[in-house]
């Protein structure tokens, strides 16, 4: 509803089924894809920006090799390690390792038809064969994706298309070989490391599945890692793309109560909504957006 003011109000939320619920406090707690509902946001006028994200690919090694990097002649007593990774490229990028899975699977993350992204999990015993992380590229809208609050997800279609086409067009990833990528040389043959992407992946030349340069700083960067973690650009190291979902490519506006800038009643809360970088950040945003609604009901 809108006032005659101008000022825009929440009256509820309608359901698929044409049902509405009324209501005067609605949280927004959207995942980081929920591309469908940011478009209906937008069109609805619902205040929302462009927001810088990272784009990249998911790297594989024996855990082993983690482990011994990491914990020496310890390792086996200490469980599976983990790392974090940083590089400042010469074209002025920040290349990071992200959401590092020890003992874990690279796994199929795509939401829409014909494109391939890619994600990492462990599972609580961080038992499998491999680990693997996140290698990406910090990007953003004014350098990037500029002139459009929506133009961070039109980025993001982009590069998953080329990794679905780069794949073989049926779901299968992109990978290649960390020497390879290195020496941009496309993949043929795996080495010792089995890439565990489900339903497989095809071997090509990664540098059609992101923009000039995130390969260029990817590129490198790896040999960087490896003077910091022995062997983490080892030839037969695998690559598999793309990662294009690290964090919520808008963020809807909002005040210091929590409440959308132009939409009062509607409360944006956790990663979708562009507050928050990952599980633990989510949980904490939707506790204090609790809390604001709780003191809006109160009339505090």
């Amino acid at each position: 509803a809108v006032d005659a003011d101008g000022t825009r109000h929440v009256r509820g939320v309608k359901l698929a089924s044409g049902e509405t619920i009324a209501a005067e406090h609605v949280v927004l707690a959207v995942g980081h894809s929920a591309r469908d509902t940011f478009q209906m946001l937008h069109e609805r006028g619902v205040a929302i920006e462009a927001k810088p994200f990272s784009i990249g690919f998911r790297i594989e090694h024996p855990q082993s090799l983690i482990d011994r990097a990491k914990f020496g002649a310890s390792s086996k007593a200490l469980g599976a390690a983990e790392y974090r990774l940083v590089h400042h490229a010469a074209n002025g990028r920040s290349v990071y390792s992200f959401c590092m899975c020890p003992g874990g699977t690279v796994v199929a993350a795509a939401s829409e038809q014909g494109r391939v992204v890619t994600n990492g999990m462990s599972q609580y015993s961080r038992n499998e064969r491999n680990a693997n992380a996140g290698i990406v590229v910090g990007i953003t809208p004014a350098a990037d994706y500029p002139g459009h609050p929506l133009a961070g997800i039109a980025l993001q279609r982009r590069w998953e298309e080329a990794a679905f086409r780069a794949g073989g067009d049926n779901y299968h990833a992109p990978a290649q070989l960390v020497g390879d990528f290195i020496k941009a040389a496309p993949s043929t043959a795996l080495g010792a490391v089995v890439p565990s992407y489900r339903p497989g992946v095809t071997l090509t030349d990664l540098a059609s599945c992101l923009p000039d340069y995130a390969i260029t700083a990817i590129r490198e960067a790896l040999p960087a890692f490896g003077r910091q973690i022995k062997g983490f650009d080892r030839h037969d190291a695998v690559l598999t793309g793309v990662e294009t979902r690290t964090s919520s490519p808008i963020r809807i506006k909002r005040g210091e109560d929590f409440q959308s800038l132009n939409t009062k009643g509607l409360y944006p809360a956790g990663e979708g909504a562009g507050f928050a970088g990952g599980i633990l950040s989510a949980a904490i945003d939707g506790i204090k957006a609790g809390e604001a609604v709780a003191k809006s009901i109160a009339g505090a």
